[in-house]
């Protein structure tokens, strides 16, 4: 009896660990603690095709974790960098992308269908993703105080817009992208704009201040991704293009969101004219400094309110939409390779 008790124990188990491997919480709140567990168990789960690194630290001391998907090829490949929650309330967008590297790398182990072209893709292309760009912000915003105590006290001092659930800055009142060394810092003004510290639309006194843009301009003057993906909340539209670069890029850049719109419902917006309400966000430092691919995509409805949608609606406002979305901008970006301006066609070269 104890012998078959023994082994209903151990094919329990190995079935349970047997099975393809699905950690994201995509349906309640997911915390920055719960975010770096994963990422650290998707490292040990998948370990032939990923690296985590910190490429930086928050004025808090918070570690920014990037996960690294790759293999072992001969050839140079182009890396794409795939990034969320740059502002804090917009946890969808971490959600996004933990759900993405989740299921890209279980596609990638024959484990799971969401991504049939996975393997392809991984011969031409490395993947950076970092689900947390702002994580003392994320934990302000959850009022999760746990590993930044002595820090509450100088938070709660910040000019307050809303409640703290609706905190969209770092830790020090900075909006992160109004605060990134495009050019435009000076002309930056957004329509709540503030002129101290808040928990929304200050941009800080010089560009590049906070810590946070710092380790992301020298991560991305480092990596030189050809194509990122800035995720936030707001509004279901595809910010493309600004004025200052569009000239750069052979109308490849219009042309693939274009396509990316058609197949995912989120709209185009107009390419971007004025640097008052564009300037100083990562997508656009990205273009100016290093002439490559770079969009601010918004998930979800817009809300009259200042808070995104609850998190059990995630699933059905954003992934039942835009699952495919990392992956149809690749396939599109290829298929156009002989329009690529010479920046891009040039890139292996380097």
């Amino acid at each position: 009896m104890r012998g078959a008790v023994v082994l209903f124990f151990l094919c329990l188990s190995y079935s349970v660990f047997s099975q393809p491997s699905y950690l994201v919480e995509d349906n309640e709140k997911y915390t920055f603690s719960m975010i770096c567990e994963d990422l650290k168990q998707l490292q040990i789960n998948h370990a032939a095709f990923t690296n985590l690194d910190t490429i930086g630290f928050s004025e808090f001391g918070l570690p920014l974790l990037c996960l690294k998907i790759s293999n072992e090829s001969p050839f140079k490949k182009y890396p794409i960098f795939i990034a969320g929650n740059i502002h804090a309330r917009e946890d969808y967008s971490s959600k996004f992308v933990m759900k993405f590297a989740n299921l890209f790398l279980l596609s990638l182990e024959n484990k799971d269908s969401t991504y049939k072209s996975a393997n392809d893709l991984l011969k031409t292309f490395d993947f950076y993703l970092l689900p947390v760009a702002n994580p003392d912000g994320l934990k302000i915003a959850h009022e999760d105080w746990e590993g930044i105590e002595k820090f509450k006290e100088n938070v709660l001092q910040l000019k307050l817009v809303g409640k703290l659930s609706d905190w969209k800055a770092n830790g020090l009142g900075v909006d992160l992208n109004s605060n990134f060394d495009d050019g435009n810092h000076l002309y930056k003004c957004s329509s709540i704009s503030q002129e101290v510290p808040a928990s929304e639309g200050y941009k800080g006194c010089f560009p590049a201040e906070a810590k946070e843009t710092i380790a992301l301009q020298n991560f991305i003057q480092r990596v030189q991704p050809i194509l990122t993906l800035s995720f936030h909340t707001k509004g279901n539209v595809l910010f493309w293009g600004d004025c200052d670069t569009y000239e750069k890029y052979n109308g490849i850049d219009q042309w693939i969101s274009w396509k990316v719109s058609q197949k995912t419902e989120l709209k185009m917006t107009e390419l971007s004219y004025n640097p008052i309400s564009y300037g100083c966000g990562m997508e656009n430092y990205i273009r100016v400094k290093t002439d490559y691919l770079a969009v601010c995509v918004e998930l979800s409805p817009m809300t009259a309110k200042r808070d995104q949608h609850p998190d059990n609606q995630f699933n059905k406002l954003v992934w039942s939409k835009c699952e495919q979305l990392p992956i149809i901008y690749l396939e599109e970006l290829l298929k156009c390779q002989e329009h690529w301006p010479i920046q891009l066609r040039n890139y292996l070269k380097k």
